[in-house]
Protein backbone atom coordinates (compact mmCIF):
# COMPACT_ATOMS: atom_id res chain seq x y z
CA UNK A 1 0.00 0.00 0.00
CA UNK A 2 1.54 3.43 -0.94
CA UNK A 3 1.16 5.66 2.12
CA UNK A 4 2.06 9.18 2.25
CA UNK A 5 5.08 10.36 4.27
CA UNK A 6 5.12 14.40 4.78
CA UNK A 7 7.77 15.88 4.62
CA UNK A 8 9.83 18.03 6.83
CA UNK A 9 9.77 21.98 5.36
CA UNK A 10 13.48 22.53 4.93
CA UNK A 11 15.14 24.61 2.51
CA UNK A 12 17.82 23.35 -0.27
CA UNK A 13 20.05 26.34 -0.03
CA UNK A 14 22.78 26.48 1.86
CA UNK A 15 23.10 29.04 4.83
CA UNK A 16 24.98 31.80 5.85
CA UNK A 17 26.82 31.78 9.10
CA UNK A 18 26.34 34.79 11.33
CA UNK A 19 28.20 36.37 13.75
CA UNK A 20 31.42 36.73 13.34
CA UNK A 21 34.81 36.98 14.78
CA UNK A 22 37.92 39.13 13.37
CA UNK A 23 40.95 37.81 11.77
CA UNK A 24 44.36 39.49 10.07
CA UNK A 25 44.89 39.41 6.33
CA UNK A 26 48.04 39.33 4.59
CA UNK A 27 48.54 43.35 4.72
CA UNK A 28 48.00 43.23 8.56
CA UNK A 29 44.01 44.60 7.96
CA UNK A 30 41.62 43.13 10.44
CA UNK A 31 38.30 41.89 8.72
CA UNK A 32 35.83 39.46 10.09
CA UNK A 33 35.33 35.79 9.79
CA UNK A 34 32.37 33.92 10.06
CA UNK A 35 31.88 32.50 13.57
CA UNK A 36 30.39 29.05 13.90
CA UNK A 37 26.13 28.34 14.01
CA UNK A 38 25.54 25.40 15.00
CA UNK A 39 21.99 25.61 14.26
CA UNK A 40 22.16 27.26 10.80
CA UNK A 41 25.51 24.20 10.45
CA UNK A 42 22.53 21.64 11.40
CA UNK A 43 20.05 23.28 8.96
CA UNK A 44 22.21 22.81 5.93
CA UNK A 45 23.26 19.45 6.82
CA UNK A 46 19.70 18.26 7.37
CA UNK A 47 18.69 19.95 4.08
CA UNK A 48 21.83 17.82 2.30
CA UNK A 49 21.06 14.54 3.91
CA UNK A 50 17.85 15.07 3.27
CA UNK A 51 18.31 15.58 -0.18
CA UNK A 52 20.26 12.30 -0.12
CA UNK A 53 17.67 10.44 1.20
CA UNK A 54 15.54 11.47 -1.55
CA UNK A 55 18.23 10.82 -4.33
CA UNK A 56 18.39 6.84 -2.40
CA UNK A 57 22.32 7.86 -1.53
CA UNK A 58 21.90 6.46 1.90
CA UNK A 59 25.96 6.74 2.93
CA UNK A 60 25.34 10.37 2.50
CA UNK A 61 22.07 11.10 3.74
CA UNK A 62 23.37 8.97 6.88
CA UNK A 63 26.71 11.22 7.02
CA UNK A 64 24.82 14.50 6.86
CA UNK A 65 22.19 13.76 9.15
CA UNK A 66 24.24 12.71 11.70
CA UNK A 67 26.25 15.91 11.51
CA UNK A 68 22.92 17.71 12.01
CA UNK A 69 22.26 15.67 14.99
CA UNK A 70 25.74 16.39 16.43
CA UNK A 71 25.41 19.99 15.84
CA UNK A 72 21.96 20.38 17.47
CA UNK A 73 21.31 16.85 19.33
CA UNK A 74 17.80 18.05 20.70
CA UNK A 75 16.37 19.60 17.30
CA UNK A 76 13.09 17.68 16.38
CA UNK A 77 13.64 18.50 12.79
CA UNK A 78 16.86 16.56 12.86
CA UNK A 79 15.50 13.59 14.91
CA UNK A 80 12.35 13.40 12.32
CA UNK A 81 15.47 13.15 9.50
CA UNK A 82 17.04 10.67 11.02
CA UNK A 83 13.56 8.64 11.44
CA UNK A 84 12.91 8.65 8.24
CA UNK A 85 16.36 7.99 6.85
CA UNK A 86 15.56 4.64 9.66
CA UNK A 87 12.85 4.28 8.08
CA UNK A 88 14.11 3.72 4.48
CA UNK A 89 16.80 1.27 5.30
CA UNK A 90 14.29 -0.85 7.27
CA UNK A 91 15.59 -0.02 10.67
CA UNK A 92 12.29 0.52 12.16
CA UNK A 93 12.97 -0.08 15.94
CA UNK A 94 15.78 3.24 15.47
CA UNK A 95 13.04 5.09 12.92
CA UNK A 96 10.14 5.12 15.35
CA UNK A 97 13.23 6.01 18.53
CA UNK A 98 13.82 9.09 16.73
CA UNK A 99 10.17 9.76 15.84
CA UNK A 100 8.97 9.69 19.47
CA UNK A 101 12.34 11.95 20.53
CA UNK A 102 11.01 14.29 17.64
CA UNK A 103 7.03 14.05 18.88
CA UNK A 104 8.50 14.86 22.64
CA UNK A 105 10.22 17.69 21.59
CA UNK A 106 7.80 19.57 19.63
CA UNK A 107 3.99 17.24 20.08
CA UNK A 108 1.89 19.95 17.92
CA UNK A 109 4.17 18.78 14.75
CA UNK A 110 1.19 17.12 12.86
CA UNK A 111 3.64 16.14 10.61
CA UNK A 112 5.37 13.76 12.69
CA UNK A 113 2.58 12.10 14.08
CA UNK A 114 1.45 11.10 10.68
CA UNK A 115 4.95 9.78 9.86
CA UNK A 116 4.62 7.81 13.12
CA UNK A 117 1.34 6.97 12.06
CA UNK A 118 2.07 5.59 8.75
CA UNK A 119 5.22 3.75 10.45
CA UNK A 120 3.26 1.97 12.62
CA UNK A 121 0.80 0.71 10.35
CA UNK A 122 3.55 -0.95 8.14
CA UNK A 123 4.31 -3.08 11.44
CA UNK A 124 0.92 -4.13 11.75
CA UNK A 125 0.59 -2.25 14.81
CA UNK A 126 -3.04 -0.63 13.50
CA UNK A 127 -4.50 0.80 16.85
CA UNK A 128 -1.41 2.72 17.72
CA UNK A 129 -1.19 3.52 13.91
CA UNK A 130 -4.50 4.75 14.02
CA UNK A 131 -4.02 6.85 16.90
CA UNK A 132 -1.07 8.56 15.57
CA UNK A 133 -2.93 9.55 12.65
CA UNK A 134 -5.79 11.26 15.14
CA UNK A 135 -3.47 13.07 16.83
CA UNK A 136 -1.95 14.91 13.80
CA UNK A 137 -5.93 15.67 12.52
CA UNK A 138 -6.98 16.98 16.35
CA UNK A 139 -4.13 19.26 15.94
CA UNK A 140 -5.82 23.04 15.14
CA UNK A 141 -3.16 24.30 12.77
CA UNK A 142 -2.47 20.85 11.18
CA UNK A 143 -2.88 21.77 7.07
CA UNK A 144 -2.62 18.34 5.56
CA UNK A 145 -5.73 16.64 6.77
CA UNK A 146 -6.84 14.86 3.66
CA UNK A 147 -3.44 13.52 2.84
CA UNK A 148 -3.65 11.86 6.86
CA UNK A 149 -7.14 10.74 6.11
CA UNK A 150 -5.95 8.82 3.17
CA UNK A 151 -3.45 7.39 5.30
CA UNK A 152 -6.01 6.29 8.33
CA UNK A 153 -8.26 4.81 5.38
CA UNK A 154 -5.65 2.78 4.12
CA UNK A 155 -4.21 1.46 7.19
CA UNK A 156 -8.06 0.46 8.10
CA UNK A 157 -8.22 -1.06 5.51
CA UNK A 158 -5.12 -2.95 6.13
CA UNK A 159 -6.02 -3.80 9.62
CA UNK A 160 -9.70 -5.02 7.77
CA UNK A 161 -11.99 -2.75 9.22
CA UNK A 162 -13.27 -1.61 5.78
CA UNK A 163 -16.76 0.07 7.70
CA UNK A 164 -13.77 2.28 9.53
CA UNK A 165 -11.83 2.79 6.16
CA UNK A 166 -14.73 4.39 4.33
CA UNK A 167 -15.03 6.50 6.64
CA UNK A 168 -11.51 8.06 6.24
CA UNK A 169 -11.78 7.99 2.39
CA UNK A 170 -15.74 10.08 2.59
CA UNK A 171 -13.23 12.17 4.84
CA UNK A 172 -10.20 12.70 2.60
CA UNK A 173 -12.70 13.32 -0.17
CA UNK A 174 -14.86 16.29 1.89
CA UNK A 175 -11.36 17.86 2.56
CA UNK A 176 -9.52 17.43 -1.10
CA UNK A 177 -12.83 16.42 -3.53
CA UNK A 178 -10.89 17.05 -6.77
CA UNK A 179 -7.28 15.07 -5.80
CA UNK A 180 -7.14 12.52 -8.13
CA UNK A 181 -4.26 10.65 -5.72
CA UNK A 182 -7.15 9.98 -3.45
CA UNK A 183 -9.60 8.74 -5.51
CA UNK A 184 -6.83 6.36 -7.62
CA UNK A 185 -6.29 5.21 -3.33
CA UNK A 186 -10.15 4.71 -2.72
CA UNK A 187 -10.38 2.89 -6.11
CA UNK A 188 -7.22 0.66 -5.30
CA UNK A 189 -8.86 -0.54 -1.97
CA UNK A 190 -12.02 -1.39 -3.12
CA UNK A 191 -10.85 -2.90 -6.07
CA UNK A 192 -8.76 -5.24 -3.37
CA UNK A 193 -12.10 -5.76 -1.35
CA UNK A 194 -13.71 -6.95 -5.14
CA UNK A 195 -16.32 -4.21 -4.09
CA UNK A 196 -16.64 -3.63 -8.16
CA UNK A 197 -19.69 -1.03 -8.21
CA UNK A 198 -18.31 1.39 -6.05
CA UNK A 199 -14.81 1.31 -7.31
CA UNK A 200 -16.69 1.74 -10.85
CA UNK A 201 -18.36 5.11 -8.92
CA UNK A 202 -15.12 6.12 -7.94
CA UNK A 203 -13.25 5.85 -11.07
CA UNK A 204 -16.12 7.71 -13.09
CA UNK A 205 -15.13 10.22 -10.73
CA UNK A 206 -11.80 10.13 -11.42
CA UNK A 207 -12.37 10.44 -14.91
CA UNK A 208 -13.77 14.00 -15.17
CA UNK A 209 -10.64 15.27 -13.23
CA UNK A 210 -7.57 16.60 -16.38
CA UNK A 211 -4.09 14.80 -16.38
CA UNK A 212 -3.57 11.13 -16.95
CA UNK A 213 -1.98 8.91 -14.28
CA UNK A 214 -0.74 5.50 -15.00
CA UNK A 215 -2.01 4.35 -11.46
CA UNK A 216 -5.28 5.58 -12.81
CA UNK A 217 -5.18 3.86 -16.22
CA UNK A 218 -3.96 0.58 -14.78
CA UNK A 219 -7.46 0.67 -11.99
CA UNK A 220 -9.20 1.44 -15.29
CA UNK A 221 -7.90 -2.17 -17.00
CA UNK A 222 -8.05 -3.80 -13.71
CA UNK A 223 -11.88 -2.90 -12.87
CA UNK A 224 -12.36 -4.20 -17.03
CA UNK A 225 -10.90 -7.30 -16.41
CA UNK A 226 -12.77 -7.82 -13.26
CA UNK A 227 -15.89 -7.09 -15.23
CA UNK A 228 -15.15 -9.35 -18.50
CA UNK A 229 -15.20 -5.72 -20.32
CA UNK A 230 -12.37 -6.91 -22.51
CA UNK A 231 -13.40 -4.13 -24.80
CA UNK A 232 -12.82 -1.46 -22.44
CA UNK A 233 -9.64 -3.42 -20.96
CA UNK A 234 -8.18 -3.17 -24.00
CA UNK A 235 -8.74 0.67 -24.84
CA UNK A 236 -7.40 1.20 -21.10
CA UNK A 237 -4.38 -0.96 -21.49
CA UNK A 238 -3.46 0.19 -25.21
CA UNK A 239 -3.54 3.96 -23.71
CA UNK A 240 -1.39 3.11 -20.54
CA UNK A 241 1.55 1.43 -22.92
CA UNK A 242 1.23 4.87 -25.13
CA UNK A 243 1.27 7.36 -22.54
CA UNK A 244 3.40 5.94 -19.68
CA UNK A 245 5.40 2.92 -21.59
CA UNK A 246 8.25 2.84 -18.66
CA UNK A 247 5.63 2.92 -15.63
CA UNK A 248 5.73 0.17 -13.25
CA UNK A 249 1.33 0.02 -14.33
CA UNK A 250 2.74 -0.56 -17.88
CA UNK A 251 4.82 -3.55 -16.49
CA UNK A 252 2.48 -4.90 -14.70
CA UNK A 253 -0.23 -4.81 -17.83
CA UNK A 254 2.08 -6.11 -20.14
CA UNK A 255 2.80 -9.22 -17.35
CA UNK A 256 -0.71 -9.83 -17.23
CA UNK A 257 -1.79 -9.79 -20.89
CA UNK A 258 1.13 -12.41 -21.56
CA UNK A 259 -0.67 -14.39 -18.87
CA UNK A 260 -3.01 -16.98 -19.51
CA UNK A 261 -6.37 -16.33 -19.18
CA UNK A 262 -5.72 -12.44 -18.72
Amino acid sequence: MRFLITALGVGMSLLLLTGCVSQRTIDGKETPAPEFNAEEAAATRLALGLQYLQLGNFEQARVNLERARDYTPNNPSVQTGMALYYQQVKDFPSAERYYRKAIAGQPNNGDTHNNLGVLLCSLGRYQEADASFNTALSLPDYIKVAATYENAARCAAQAGDFEKSDGYFRRAINHSSRNSTILESYAAVLLEQQRYQEAQRILERRSQLPQLSPQYLWLETELARQLKDRAKQQTFGELLISRFPDSRQAHDYRARKAAPNS
